[in-house]
């Protein structure tokens, strides 16, 4: 009954993030109460955990809050071993911090959530727990025994609750971030295809797409902690293979039905009648048993038309072909997820998996852990410098700040925003410090005052706009000193505490703007010369290559860099046109390399050299007139009967000759 209510509860958008907001305040305020009992000196960070790991989705929970203990232990572990080792030294410990610190976050970022939470959680709990026993090397074991305690009882508490308070399961949020998909790419097929809406609408729909296929997946690493959910994980790993080929068949279809109305002849009847029919079932009702519309089955099809514009049309067929089978197995797969029940059994799209096929640009990486390392150690330098007694939770703070910019996409953007939001930290702390706890006269009284405040808070965290900067409010207003301690803090010393917590938390953010003075504009350029390289290495036709990964890696590209890519600017959309062109290229590229011809094979190696020139300009140049007479030459030794139907290779040649070639509108004359 209780799940019943709770996911009833959940299905209202207005009402799911309060629900979860009271959740977290629940569980928070029973860590904190238990932290209190206990005697623990420090019980907000008690408190603070639960909002560090509590997630709309229980199995998201238990994710965070197993890895979030590994890390912890390793953070603390560290402490321990490495403060009395160089206790002596205080510049080499600081030094040694630092360089935990940023390799630590460096393999953090490395991994997919929530496995990356083990490394992130060791890469800040040791500068926490090390910094304040500098003055006092014998007691951090027993600090780092305490710190430990803190984090568990929250963890504890906020797993708890979500387990047993109205839980919302994995399952049913996936099923509906997977009917939210069918109906997003819907839209944005019908925006590719129809022909009638502009750059704009296009990349904002597919934008919308690349972020279900993201949190989608997002959500499959969380159901992997749920009991039970063996057959719904296959089937969600099914559909999201299924998710990432629509993407580039579609945009294949739709360069190819772009080129067809631009061509003299232009779209015959029957492929304008069989496109649109095909659109109106993609947008009929999910439930629909219609098999999709075909005319042209495979035996029927001309192999290899002579001309451009019957090449066209063939590859179109081709292409309709497939969509109708893909869209009809992610409709099998889409009603398996809604409805439970066994594997759908006639699945007809054969897909190739990509596994977690991911890229990594090591260098930004690398920078991004320097420049958290690096920001623990001048912090640290200062306090020293300063002789500030209580200056090491400060340190803390800022390598914590440090490590959560450097995790997000937009390192820049992000610091900026932090520095608006430390103020508003700071000035719910004071709220705190000088109305809450003034008025708290037990604990009772002390929860019914953080319950307005919290309740706004916890709504935030659900929010992926406001998500980061929600958890930021929560752990920093949180802290205020232990009960031993409510009575005898002074006003001067809160308040400078509190400004100290500011100051760290706005250094790290300019620390992170200085050290990263660049933007997206190089992180683009950096992105399009792994495509060039990728492609490259990908067309040349004795490489041992693993298509599957290949593709993985440039569709991961893709999917994490495009929101930044669709900016209103023309610059932005110059450069998304650009990727998708060369996300096509290595589609078609991986295709052609199944065909065993002479001249495909020296289309792949003109595409290689092209590819490597561009590498090596650094920035892309028109490919060469003698490239399309080698795909022309490729188009013609395939109509061989040796070679029987191959319609993949055809449809592939053609969609590699439309990307290299985007204004070639009669198939003679090259882009220049």
């Amino acid at each position: 009954m209780a799940g019943a209510l709770g996911a009833a509860w959940a299905g209202a958008p207005d009402l799911a993030p309060w629900l979860h907001s009271l959740k977290v305040f629940g569980a928070a305020m029973l860590a904190l109460g238990t932290a209190l009992a206990l005697g623990l000196p420090r019980p907000y960070w008690a408190m603070a955990t639960v909002y560090l790991v509590s997630s709309p989705l229980a199995g998201a929970t238990h994710a965070k809050g197993a890895y979030r203990v590994i890390g912890t232990l390793l953070g603390a572990i560290g402490a321990v071993a490495l403060v009395p080792w160089l206790v002596d030294q205080p510049m080499l410990l600081m030094a040694a911090i630092a360089c935990w610190t940023g390799t630590l976050l460096y393999l953090s970022l490395l991994e997919p959530a929530p496995r990356n939470y083990i490394c992130l959680l060791a890469a800040y709990t040791l500068p926490i727990v090390a910094l304040p026993t500098v003055t006092h090397p014998g007691t951090v074991f027993d600090i780092a025994l305490t710190r430990i305690e803190e984090i568990v009882i929250g963890i504890v508490c906020a797993s708890v609750v979500s387990a047993v308070v109205f839980p919302s399961r994995t399952a049913p949020a996936l099923a509906a971030r997977a009917a939210a998909w069918m109906d997003h790419a819907s839209r944005w097929t019908t925006d590719m295809l129809a022909g009638g809406a502009s750059a704009g609408q296009r990349h904002d729909s597919f934008s919308t797409l690349a972020a279900d296929i993201l949190a989608l997946e997002t959500q499959m690493a969380q159901l992997a902690y749920e009991s039970g959910n063996a057959h719904t994980l296959r089937r969600a790993r099914a559909l999201h293979q299924r998710m990432t080929a629509l993407l580039p068949l579609v945009l294949a279809l739709a360069d190819t039905a772009d080129a067809l109305r631009r061509h003299r002849a232009g779209m015959p009847e029957h492929v304008a009648q069989r496109l649109r029919a095909t659109l109106a079932w993609i947008a009929g009702a999910a439930g629909s048993s219609r098999p999709p519309p075909s005319w042209y089955p495979a035996g029927r099809a001309p192999a290899a038309p002579a001309d451009w514009h019957a090449r066209l049309v063939a590859a179109a067929c081709v292409y309709l072909d497939e969509l109708g089978d893909l869209w009809q197995d992610c409709r099998l797969l889409q009603a398996s997820l809604r409805q439970g029940g066994s594997d759908p059994a006639a699945l007809r799209y054969r897909v190739e998996p990509a596994g977690q096929a991911r890229h990594h640009d090591h260098a930004q990486l690398l920078f991004r852990a320097a420049t958290a390392g690096s920001a623990t150690l001048v912090a640290g330098l200062l306090w020293m410098a300063s002789g500030w007694v209580d200056g090491a939770v400060p340190v803390g703070l800022a390598a914590l700040a440090s490590c959560f910019i450097a995790c997000t996409p937009e390192p820049r953007l992000v610091a900026g925003r932090v520095i608006a939001w430390s103020v508003a930290c700071a000035l719910l702390s004071w709220y705190y410090q000088f109305v809450v706890l003034q008025l708290a006269h037990d604990f009772g009284s002390l929860a019914a005052l953080l319950f307005g405040p919290y309740l706004v808070i916890g709504a935030m965290t659900t929010q992926p706009r406001f998500a980061l900067f929600g958890v930021l409010l929560a752990v920093t207003a949180a802290s205020f000193p232990g009960p031993q301690n409510l009575g005898t803090a002074s006003f001067a010393g809160i308040f400078n505490g509190s400004l100290a917590s500011l100051a760290a938390l706005v250094f790290a953010a300019l620390w992170a703007v200085l050290m990263q003075p660049f933007g997206q504009q190089l992180v683009a350029y950096r992105l399009a010369r792994a495509n060039w390289n990728e492609i490259a290495l990908a067309a040349h036709p004795r490489a041992p290559v693993n298509s599957a990964r290949l593709r993985g890696r440039l569709l991961d590209r893709l999917l994490r860099q495009w929101p930044p890519l669709t900016r209103r600017n023309h610059a932005s959309h110059e450069q998304a046109a650009n990727a998708l062109a060369d996300f096509l290229v290595e589609v078609a590229v991986l295709a052609l390399r199944r065909a065993t011809d002479r001249a495909v094979a020296r289309v792949l190696a003109g595409v290689a050299r092209h590819y490597r020139r561009c590498a090596r300009a650094g920035h892309a140049i028109p490919p060469a007139p003698a490239l399309a007479a080698q795909i022309d030459a490729a188009f013609a030794a395939l109509a061989t009967p040796a070679h029987g139907s191959p319609r993949a290779a055809l449809a592939a040649l053609a969609t590699l000759r439309l990307a290299l070639y985007p204004h070639d509108q009669d198939g003679r004359h090259a882009r220049h």
